[in-house]
């Protein structure tokens, strides 16, 4: 396969998987009704400052308001925005089409045609939406495309980025934290509804919904396919199917960083602190993130 048909479906997926999280990550933070006792402004930068889209928004010169933010975060002129993502993908799997089964290419570019409308649903409407669509998408996927190259690139760039993503949304929590004195609780369930796993945490944690429950168990735990854990198994057994020559820095940060996720404890991340833990992840994640790139996408 060429490098550059493997990158188009690896980033394919990436920003399909991004333009969802972005979604999930407006309502978690934007949800009607849910407790809050800080700064209104931190809170409706939130979601700015998680996507680095923060300075793109300032350009514009809009006061903030969750409506403003959430426009902005759909459809405005940042590489952050849902629009780009959607677009991006588009045109990555456009370019991929004889890789692609028509099923996958026809959720994606319905996705797409049906966006130009729903850009301008109230925010929930379209959340909801999206969400659909990509339950689509990756049904399209699972059912249709036989186990080959195509399909592992593509997973490749799904589970890198989910695993991103599910930190960013972590990162989201402990900053809220910082901004109200409201007990967490409702918080927690916001946030476990928002990766849609609240009922996998009910049947296997069968707990109340607690800082540190919820913590290691988007971090760690090894069934959930949205914890971090899940997602760093899933790309190490994918490098291991692709077996190209260049694998091994792949494989050695991949390897690295799956020991730390198998091994740590709540101990290890009350040790180093919380925010720290989580930037020292996102930090390995994004290690990963290169060493694949060099791996399988550039030639010399």
């Amino acid at each position: 396969m060429l490098s550059r048909t493997a990158s188009n479906l690896y980033w394919m997926a990436r920003y399909l998987e991004r333009a969802e999280s972005t979604a999930r990550l407006l309502d978690a933070c934007f949800q009607p009704g849910m407790p809050y006792a800080g700064d209104l402004d931190k809170l409706r930068a939130l979601p700015l400052h998680i996507q680095s889209a923060y300075a793109d928004f300032a350009l514009t010169g809009t006061a903030l308001s969750i409506e403003a933010v959430s426009k902005f975060m759909i459809s405005g002129n940042t590489q952050a925005s849902i629009r780009n993502s959607l677009e991006l993908a588009r045109e990555n799997a456009r370019s991929e089409r004889s890789r692609l089964s028509s099923e996958v290419w026809e959720a994606i570019n319905q996705t797409w045609i049906e966006f130009q409308e729903m850009q301008h649903k109230p925010l929930s409407i379209f959340t909801d939406w999206l969400r659909q669509r990509a339950f689509i998408f990756q049904g399209a996927v699972s059912i249709t495309m036989p186990e080959n190259l195509s399909l592992h690139f593509l997973r490749l760039g799904l589970y890198i980025e989910r695993a991103d993503q599910t930190l960013r949304i972590l990162e989201a929590k402990l900053v809220l934290d910082s901004l109200t004195d409201y007990s967490d609780y409702y918080h927690w369930i916001m946030i476990l509804r928002a990766v849609s796993s609240f009922e996998a945490y009910q049947e296997t944690i069968a707990a109340t919904p607690s800082h540190d429950r919820v913590f290691k168990f988007l971090l760690f735990n090894k069934t959930v396919p949205r914890s971090v854990r899940y997602c760093i198994a899933k790309i190490q057994d994918l490098i291991e199917l692709i077996r190209a020559e260049k694998r091994r820095p792949s494989l050695k940060v991949c390897g690295s960083l799956f020991l730390k996720l198998r091994c740590d404890e709540w101990t290890d991340i009350v040790d180093i602190g919380q925010s720290d833990y989580i930037q020292m992840l996102q930090d390995e994640v994004a290690e990963l993130a290169t060493s694949i790139h060099k791996g399988y996408f550039v030639t010399v």
